[in-house]
């Protein structure tokens, strides 16, 4: 570890009990996707300093902080509002993805750069941006909303990235937890998986089942055949495509003495890039369809924009492993990360440079109730320093490195290309047997 300390690091240490106290302030206060009103009012309190512009209601609950002259070089900070719904839980909802520790990390990297004059030194922006609703949970209130005009896409980084939160971004800053691990302390340029969610609803006609089966179509039997037929393509997917298909039936009938004539089955089809996902995902939509026809029944398939893989920028990671090794052997440090998980942080990662930091402190299960820290200073304060000083040495000499990196990023979309191309996985196709035209399938919009 370098002898000299920073600014930032100087402050980040003396504040070091504030920033753990912050994190677990906000761990005891769980809220929901598009729900967190609380967390985001206290963290614009903790923000809040002269020189700080705060804009509100950025997808519902979400907010932005920034300092610095309008038209710099901006880093961004981005945090995740939401905990989920976690079995075993008080009230069923936890911060059992770790970002409690993710928004207290970032708001002591936002304190730390801002009141040491990180952007009048070197004439650059920080800014933190509070997202809502990363979690992919609670569908039916994120349709609602999505019918109401409230928001358009689903998670918040994606509608903020349509309202235009992210046009101004030069690079982008993140953490993640994870559980500790003997092999590794942090993670440096981890990536993720991308997904779309499916939602199949077999209808089929109801029936007595002792006095009168054949009367009626089961629709759960054509969702046990769409479940093996979907576990015969697993084959068919290539191993450098990571894909991932994991149904869950959500209805399956109401009365054992009736034959059931709905049930529901829901599933990500997650992949490495949009392009497998796209060609896994058809695969399925074939055995959903193939599952219904083989009964006579009818299935309409509902398609929901998931995540883009996550791909971090390779030009961000010299600065990201530089402060990480102010503090860690390179034998504690994992390069080259990979999870197959997802994370909205990917679909910034397609439109500005991103890169995400994994950092331990936490024993448990991610998702479980027993998902928590463990080390404080390791969960809140080691993220808080290498975040904080990769973003000063991206913001040196005017800066530089934010424009180095900002040069050499070709974007996957554009703004624009990527809000079309979100918008257009909201399909909805029914798939059925026309005995007329025994040839094929009938699908019907």
């Amino acid at each position: 570890m370098s002898e000299q300390k920073s600014k930032s690091e100087t402050w980040i240490e003396a504040e070091s009990d504030h920033i753990s106290a912050l994190g677990e302030q906000i761990r005891a206060n769980p809220e929901l996707g598009f729900r967190e009103s609380r967390t985001a009012e206290l963290l614009i309190r903790e923000l809040s300093a002269p020189g700080v512009k705060i804009e509100r209601n950025l997808a519902i609950t979400g907010f932005k902080a920034s300092a610095g002259p309008e038209d710099a070089p901006a880093v961004y900070l981005a945090a995740d509002l939401d905990a989920l719904p976690t079995a075993g839980a008080p009230a069923g909802v936890a911060h059992s993805c770790g970002h409690s520790a993710q928004m207290a990390a970032m708001a002591g990297a936002f304190n730390a750069l801002v009141r040491t004059g990180l952007p009048e030194r070197e004439g650059i922006r920080v800014v933190f941006v509070g997202s809502p609703a990363e979690e992919y949970s609670d569908m039916a209130y994120r349709l609602k909303l999505r019918e109401e005009g409230k928001i358009q896409l689903f998670s918040g980084k994606q509608e903020q990235i349509r309202l235009g939160v992210y046009d101004d971004a030069w690079t982008v800053l993140k953490y993640h937890s994870m559980a500790d691990s003997p092999e590794r302390k942090v993670t440096v340029n981890g990536a993720l998986d991308g997904f779309i969610a499916k939602r199949a609803v077999f209808l089929g006609v109801p029936a007595h089942s002792g006095a009168a089966p054949d009367k009626g179509v089961n629709a759960l039997n054509a969702a046990a055949l769409a479940q093996l037929a979907i576990n015969t393509q697993r084959e068919t997917f290539r191993d450098d495509d990571h894909i991932r298909v994991h149904p869950i039936l959500k209805e399956g009938g109401n009365v054992v003495n009736t034959v059931p004539d709905r049930a529901v089955m829901e599933t990500y089809v997650r992949g490495a890039s949009f392009a497998a996902i796209m060609d896994a995902a058809a695969k399925v939509d074939r055995a959903l369809a193939a599952g219904a026809i083989a009964v006579g029944a009818k299935v309409r398939v509902e398609n929901l924009p998931g995540y883009q893989p996550l791909r971090p920028n390779p030009a961000l990671e010299p600065y990201v492993a530089a402060a990480a090794r102010r503090y860690f052997k390179d034998s504690d440090i994992e390069f080259h990360d990979f999870s197959a998980a997802s994370d909205d942080i990917g679909d910034v990662a397609a439109v500005v440079p991103t890169i995400q930091l994994g950092c331990g402190g936490f024993e448990g299960a991610i998702h479980s109730a027993d998902f928590h820290p463990t080390d404080l200073h390791m969960a809140y304060i080691m993220p808080a320093l290498i975040l904080a000083g990769a973003a000063e040495a991206l913001a040196a000499n005017k800066g530089a490195g934010l424009r180095a990196v900002r040069t050499a990023f070709k974007p996957q979309f554009t703004k624009e290309a990527y809000v079309a191309a979100v918008e257009n996985m909201f399909t909805v196709h029914t798939y059925f047997w026309n005995p007329a035209n025994a040839e094929q399938a009938e699908r019907i919009q």
